[in-house]
Protein backbone atom coordinates (compact mmCIF):
# COMPACT_ATOMS: atom_id res chain seq x y z
CA UNK A 1 0.00 0.00 0.00
CA UNK A 2 1.15 3.37 -0.97
CA UNK A 3 1.86 6.54 1.42
CA UNK A 4 -0.87 8.18 -1.03
CA UNK A 5 -3.25 5.18 -0.23
CA UNK A 6 -2.47 5.09 3.35
CA UNK A 7 -3.09 8.85 3.87
CA UNK A 8 -6.41 8.49 1.88
CA UNK A 9 -7.57 5.45 4.36
CA UNK A 10 -6.84 7.78 7.35
CA UNK A 11 -8.55 10.68 6.31
CA UNK A 12 -11.78 8.88 5.01
CA UNK A 13 -11.19 7.13 8.62
CA UNK A 14 -11.53 10.35 10.58
CA UNK A 15 -13.71 12.32 8.77
CA UNK A 16 -16.32 9.12 8.92
CA UNK A 17 -15.31 9.16 13.38
CA UNK A 18 -15.87 12.79 13.29
CA UNK A 19 -19.57 12.22 11.19
CA UNK A 20 -20.49 9.44 13.84
CA UNK A 21 -19.31 11.77 16.68
CA UNK A 22 -21.51 15.03 15.03
CA UNK A 23 -24.80 12.44 14.71
CA UNK A 24 -24.35 11.22 18.24
CA UNK A 25 -24.08 14.34 19.70
CA UNK A 26 -26.94 15.79 17.60
CA UNK A 27 -29.16 12.23 18.53
CA UNK A 28 -28.10 12.93 22.48
CA UNK A 29 -29.36 16.87 22.33
CA UNK A 30 -32.51 16.04 20.91
CA UNK A 31 -33.10 13.02 23.09
CA UNK A 32 -32.82 15.36 25.74
CA UNK A 33 -35.24 17.54 24.27
CA UNK A 34 -37.80 15.20 23.84
CA UNK A 35 -37.60 13.51 27.13
CA UNK A 36 -38.07 16.95 28.50
CA UNK A 37 -40.57 17.53 26.46
CA UNK A 38 -42.74 14.04 27.59
CA UNK A 39 -42.21 15.11 31.07
CA UNK A 40 -44.07 18.50 30.49
CA UNK A 41 -46.97 16.51 28.59
CA UNK A 42 -47.67 13.62 31.52
CA UNK A 43 -48.36 16.10 33.81
CA UNK A 44 -51.93 16.62 33.50
CA UNK A 45 -52.58 13.23 32.14
CA UNK A 46 -51.06 11.48 35.65
CA UNK A 47 -53.61 13.75 37.36
CA UNK A 48 -56.63 12.64 35.38
CA UNK A 49 -55.44 9.02 36.17
CA UNK A 50 -54.84 9.39 40.00
CA UNK A 51 -58.46 10.15 39.39
CA UNK A 52 -59.35 6.81 38.21
CA UNK A 53 -59.97 7.60 33.88
CA UNK A 54 -57.27 5.25 33.09
CA UNK A 55 -58.99 2.39 31.69
CA UNK A 56 -59.71 -0.69 33.49
CA UNK A 57 -58.58 -3.63 31.92
CA UNK A 58 -59.90 -7.20 33.50
CA UNK A 59 -57.91 -10.37 33.46
CA UNK A 60 -55.17 -8.62 32.29
CA UNK A 61 -51.40 -10.67 33.19
CA UNK A 62 -49.12 -8.78 35.53
CA UNK A 63 -46.55 -11.54 35.79
CA UNK A 64 -43.32 -10.49 34.64
CA UNK A 65 -42.83 -12.24 31.33
CA UNK A 66 -45.54 -10.02 30.34
CA UNK A 67 -43.89 -7.37 31.82
CA UNK A 68 -40.23 -7.60 30.41
CA UNK A 69 -42.07 -7.95 27.30
CA UNK A 70 -43.70 -4.89 27.79
CA UNK A 71 -40.83 -2.70 28.93
CA UNK A 72 -38.63 -4.06 25.90
CA UNK A 73 -41.47 -3.21 23.77
CA UNK A 74 -41.70 0.22 24.98
CA UNK A 75 -37.82 0.87 24.69
CA UNK A 76 -37.42 -0.06 21.17
CA UNK A 77 -40.47 2.32 20.36
CA UNK A 78 -38.77 4.61 22.01
CA UNK A 79 -34.95 3.79 20.25
CA UNK A 80 -37.05 3.89 16.64
CA UNK A 81 -38.52 7.10 17.59
CA UNK A 82 -35.38 8.28 18.41
CA UNK A 83 -33.83 7.46 14.78
CA UNK A 84 -36.56 9.40 13.36
CA UNK A 85 -35.08 12.76 11.54
CA UNK A 86 -37.22 14.69 13.45
CA UNK A 87 -36.15 18.13 15.25
CA UNK A 88 -37.37 19.23 18.45
CA UNK A 89 -39.98 21.57 17.00
CA UNK A 90 -41.39 19.24 14.59
CA UNK A 91 -42.20 16.74 17.44
CA UNK A 92 -43.76 19.24 19.58
CA UNK A 93 -46.16 20.13 16.65
CA UNK A 94 -46.76 16.03 16.24
CA UNK A 95 -47.45 15.70 20.08
CA UNK A 96 -50.31 18.60 19.45
CA UNK A 97 -51.52 16.77 16.89
CA UNK A 98 -51.50 13.53 18.43
CA UNK A 99 -53.08 15.34 21.01
CA UNK A 100 -56.17 16.44 18.88
CA UNK A 101 -56.44 13.25 17.29
CA UNK A 102 -57.29 11.31 20.45
CA UNK A 103 -53.80 9.80 21.35
CA UNK A 104 -53.31 11.24 24.57
CA UNK A 105 -50.55 8.38 26.09
CA UNK A 106 -47.15 8.82 27.28
CA UNK A 107 -45.60 7.00 24.62
CA UNK A 108 -48.14 8.01 21.91
CA UNK A 109 -45.09 10.30 20.30
CA UNK A 110 -42.58 7.57 20.62
CA UNK A 111 -44.99 5.40 19.13
CA UNK A 112 -46.18 7.65 16.15
CA UNK A 113 -42.19 8.53 15.26
CA UNK A 114 -41.34 4.75 15.06
CA UNK A 115 -44.11 3.45 12.60
CA UNK A 116 -43.32 7.03 10.49
CA UNK A 117 -39.71 6.02 10.66
CA UNK A 118 -40.36 2.29 9.89
CA UNK A 119 -42.55 3.32 6.82
CA UNK A 120 -40.30 5.73 5.31
CA UNK A 121 -37.37 3.22 5.20
CA UNK A 122 -40.04 0.18 4.44
CA UNK A 123 -41.01 3.07 1.17
CA UNK A 124 -37.32 4.15 0.46
CA UNK A 125 -36.04 0.17 0.03
CA UNK A 126 -39.40 -0.35 -1.75
CA UNK A 127 -38.42 1.96 -4.56
CA UNK A 128 -34.76 1.58 -4.15
CA UNK A 129 -35.38 -2.20 -4.85
CA UNK A 130 -37.74 -1.14 -7.97
CA UNK A 131 -35.77 1.30 -9.21
CA UNK A 132 -32.64 -1.44 -8.85
CA UNK A 133 -34.32 -3.90 -11.65
CA UNK A 134 -35.88 -0.85 -13.62
CA UNK A 135 -34.17 -1.67 -16.80
CA UNK A 136 -33.90 2.39 -16.90
CA UNK A 137 -33.20 3.31 -14.11
CA UNK A 138 -30.95 0.33 -12.88
CA UNK A 139 -27.79 1.34 -15.12
CA UNK A 140 -27.41 4.85 -13.03
CA UNK A 141 -26.70 4.52 -9.29
CA UNK A 142 -27.21 8.21 -9.02
CA UNK A 143 -30.76 7.76 -10.06
CA UNK A 144 -31.52 4.32 -7.83
CA UNK A 145 -30.43 6.50 -4.81
CA UNK A 146 -32.61 9.64 -5.44
CA UNK A 147 -35.32 7.18 -5.95
CA UNK A 148 -34.90 5.72 -2.41
CA UNK A 149 -34.66 8.99 -1.38
CA UNK A 150 -37.91 9.70 -2.61
CA UNK A 151 -39.64 6.89 -1.63
CA UNK A 152 -38.16 7.68 2.23
CA UNK A 153 -39.87 10.82 2.18
CA UNK A 154 -43.31 9.41 0.60
CA UNK A 155 -42.91 7.27 3.36
CA UNK A 156 -42.81 9.72 5.83
CA UNK A 157 -45.42 11.80 5.32
CA UNK A 158 -48.14 9.21 4.82
CA UNK A 159 -48.62 8.57 8.35
CA UNK A 160 -48.92 12.16 8.71
CA UNK A 161 -51.66 12.28 6.31
CA UNK A 162 -53.52 8.97 7.92
CA UNK A 163 -53.51 11.23 11.21
CA UNK A 164 -54.51 14.69 9.74
CA UNK A 165 -57.29 12.43 8.20
CA UNK A 166 -58.38 10.80 12.09
CA UNK A 167 -58.18 14.16 12.94
CA UNK A 168 -60.69 15.61 10.13
CA UNK A 169 -62.87 12.80 10.78
CA UNK A 170 -62.67 12.93 14.57
CA UNK A 171 -64.11 16.79 14.84
CA UNK A 172 -66.38 15.70 12.22
CA UNK A 173 -68.06 13.25 14.81
CA UNK A 174 -68.00 15.85 17.82
CA UNK A 175 -69.07 18.12 16.47
CA UNK A 176 -72.41 16.44 14.78
CA UNK A 177 -73.35 15.65 18.86
CA UNK A 178 -71.99 18.70 20.38
CA UNK A 179 -75.32 20.58 20.13
CA UNK A 180 -77.00 17.52 21.88
CA UNK A 181 -74.18 17.81 24.24
CA UNK A 182 -74.40 21.23 25.49
CA UNK A 183 -78.41 21.25 25.33
CA UNK A 184 -77.56 18.23 28.40
CA UNK A 185 -75.05 20.92 29.91
CA UNK A 186 -78.00 23.43 30.04
CA UNK A 187 -80.55 20.97 31.62
CA UNK A 188 -77.91 19.97 34.37
CA UNK A 189 -77.02 23.11 35.10
CA UNK A 190 -80.54 24.66 35.88
CA UNK A 191 -81.49 21.58 37.25
CA UNK A 192 -78.49 22.35 40.64
CA UNK A 193 -75.82 20.36 39.13
CA UNK A 194 -72.11 22.05 40.04
CA UNK A 195 -70.29 22.29 36.53
CA UNK A 196 -67.91 18.78 37.24
CA UNK A 197 -70.88 17.16 37.75
CA UNK A 198 -72.53 18.16 35.14
CA UNK A 199 -69.51 16.96 32.67
CA UNK A 200 -69.51 13.77 34.59
CA UNK A 201 -73.63 13.26 33.65
CA UNK A 202 -73.11 14.73 29.87
CA UNK A 203 -70.15 12.52 29.51
CA UNK A 204 -72.05 8.97 30.69
CA UNK A 205 -75.06 9.75 28.86
CA UNK A 206 -72.37 10.45 25.38
CA UNK A 207 -70.75 7.20 25.82
CA UNK A 208 -73.05 5.54 23.63
CA UNK A 209 -73.64 8.17 20.78
CA UNK A 210 -70.09 9.93 20.68
CA UNK A 211 -67.28 8.30 22.64
CA UNK A 212 -64.57 10.95 22.04
CA UNK A 213 -66.31 13.71 23.34
CA UNK A 214 -67.83 11.69 26.60
CA UNK A 215 -63.79 11.04 27.12
CA UNK A 216 -62.80 14.62 26.18
CA UNK A 217 -65.53 15.80 28.70
CA UNK A 218 -64.53 13.32 31.33
CA UNK A 219 -60.56 13.75 31.24
CA UNK A 220 -61.77 17.65 31.47
CA UNK A 221 -64.08 16.53 35.14
CA UNK A 222 -61.34 14.44 36.17
CA UNK A 223 -58.60 17.28 35.60
CA UNK A 224 -60.79 19.65 37.76
CA UNK A 225 -61.89 17.06 40.66
CA UNK A 226 -58.30 16.64 41.20
CA UNK A 227 -57.70 20.35 42.11
CA UNK A 228 -56.46 21.66 38.67
CA UNK A 229 -57.12 25.23 38.28
CA UNK A 230 -59.92 25.95 36.25
CA UNK A 231 -58.66 28.06 33.75
CA UNK A 232 -55.71 26.06 32.82
CA UNK A 233 -57.54 22.78 32.54
CA UNK A 234 -60.28 24.85 29.91
CA UNK A 235 -57.29 25.91 28.11
CA UNK A 236 -55.61 23.01 28.06
CA UNK A 237 -59.05 22.10 26.52
CA UNK A 238 -59.60 24.42 24.10
CA UNK A 239 -56.04 23.62 22.71
CA UNK A 240 -56.85 19.66 22.23
CA UNK A 241 -59.77 20.21 20.73
CA UNK A 242 -60.32 21.07 16.87
CA UNK A 243 -64.04 21.56 16.96
CA UNK A 244 -65.19 25.25 16.81
CA UNK A 245 -67.87 24.87 18.99
CA UNK A 246 -66.04 22.68 21.70
CA UNK A 247 -63.43 25.63 21.37
CA UNK A 248 -66.23 28.31 21.92
CA UNK A 249 -67.64 26.30 24.71
CA UNK A 250 -64.11 26.77 26.39
CA UNK A 251 -63.41 30.41 25.50
CA UNK A 252 -67.35 31.04 27.00
CA UNK A 253 -65.80 29.16 30.49
CA UNK A 254 -63.25 30.78 30.27
CA UNK A 255 -64.53 34.18 30.49
CA UNK A 256 -67.20 32.95 32.80
CA UNK A 257 -64.93 32.35 35.23
CA UNK A 258 -63.20 35.73 34.91
CA UNK A 259 -66.22 37.56 34.39
CA UNK A 260 -68.62 35.99 37.03
CA UNK A 261 -71.46 36.12 33.63
CA UNK A 262 -74.12 33.76 34.40
CA UNK A 263 -73.28 30.31 32.68
CA UNK A 264 -76.65 29.06 32.15
CA UNK A 265 -77.62 31.41 29.40
CA UNK A 266 -74.33 31.75 27.46
CA UNK A 267 -74.37 27.28 27.42
CA UNK A 268 -78.32 27.99 25.39
CA UNK A 269 -76.56 30.96 23.05
CA UNK A 270 -73.98 28.55 22.03
CA UNK A 271 -75.89 25.27 21.60
CA UNK A 272 -78.11 27.58 19.63
CA UNK A 273 -75.26 28.70 17.80
CA UNK A 274 -74.38 25.13 17.13
CA UNK A 275 -77.89 24.05 15.49
CA UNK A 276 -77.80 27.52 13.49
CA UNK A 277 -74.24 26.50 12.16
CA UNK A 278 -75.28 22.64 11.68
CA UNK A 279 -78.07 23.78 9.32
CA UNK A 280 -76.08 26.20 7.61
CA UNK A 281 -73.36 23.70 6.88
CA UNK A 282 -76.11 21.06 5.57
CA UNK A 283 -77.34 24.13 3.49
CA UNK A 284 -73.94 24.38 2.01
CA UNK A 285 -73.31 20.53 1.44
CA UNK A 286 -76.71 20.46 -0.30
CA UNK A 287 -76.00 23.30 -2.99
CA UNK A 288 -73.06 21.87 -3.89
CA UNK A 289 -74.39 18.79 -5.01
CA UNK A 290 -75.66 19.71 -8.19
CA UNK A 291 -71.95 21.11 -8.98
CA UNK A 292 -70.28 17.88 -7.47
CA UNK A 293 -73.00 15.60 -9.60
CA UNK A 294 -71.98 17.15 -13.17
CA UNK A 295 -68.91 14.96 -13.92
CA UNK A 296 -70.50 11.35 -12.80
CA UNK A 297 -73.59 12.66 -15.20
CA UNK A 298 -71.17 13.34 -17.80
CA UNK A 299 -69.35 10.04 -17.36
CA UNK A 300 -71.92 7.91 -17.15
CA UNK A 301 -75.23 8.89 -17.44
CA UNK A 302 -74.92 11.02 -20.75
CA UNK A 303 -73.54 8.49 -22.94
CA UNK A 304 -76.36 5.66 -22.45
CA UNK A 305 -79.23 8.65 -23.33
CA UNK A 306 -77.05 9.61 -26.25
CA UNK A 307 -76.65 5.62 -27.35
CA UNK A 308 -80.25 5.24 -26.35
CA UNK A 309 -81.71 8.14 -28.35
CA UNK A 310 -79.31 8.66 -31.08
CA UNK A 311 -79.11 4.69 -31.62
CA UNK A 312 -81.50 3.67 -33.57
CA UNK A 313 -81.44 6.35 -35.98
CA UNK A 314 -77.74 5.46 -36.65
CA UNK A 315 -78.65 1.76 -37.17
CA UNK A 316 -81.58 3.31 -39.54
CA UNK A 317 -78.82 4.91 -41.37
CA UNK A 318 -76.44 2.26 -41.56
CA UNK A 319 -78.83 0.36 -43.58
CA UNK A 320 -80.24 2.78 -45.62
CA UNK A 321 -76.47 3.76 -46.87
CA UNK A 322 -76.03 -0.41 -46.89
CA UNK A 323 -78.75 -0.32 -49.50
CA UNK A 324 -78.16 2.49 -51.63
CA UNK A 325 -74.19 0.52 -51.89
CA UNK A 326 -76.29 -2.41 -53.05
CA UNK A 327 -78.00 -0.39 -55.96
Amino acid sequence: MTQTEVLLLATASASCVALLGGLAVVVYRETQRTLAFDRRLDVPRRLALAAGLGPSRPGRRTGNRGGDFGRLGRALVRAGSLLAPVGAAEREKLAGLLRIAGFGQRDALSGFLSVKFGTALAAGAGAGIQAAGSALLGAYGVLVALAALAGFVVGGVIPEYVLRARIAQRARRMGAALPDALDLMVMGLESGLTFERTLATVAGELEPIEANLAAEFRLMEAELRVGADRRSVLEAFQQRTAVEGLRDLAMTLIQSERFGTPLTQSMKNIAANERTQRAARIETAAQRLPVLMTLPMLMFVVPGTMCLVAGPAFLTAIEALGALGGQ
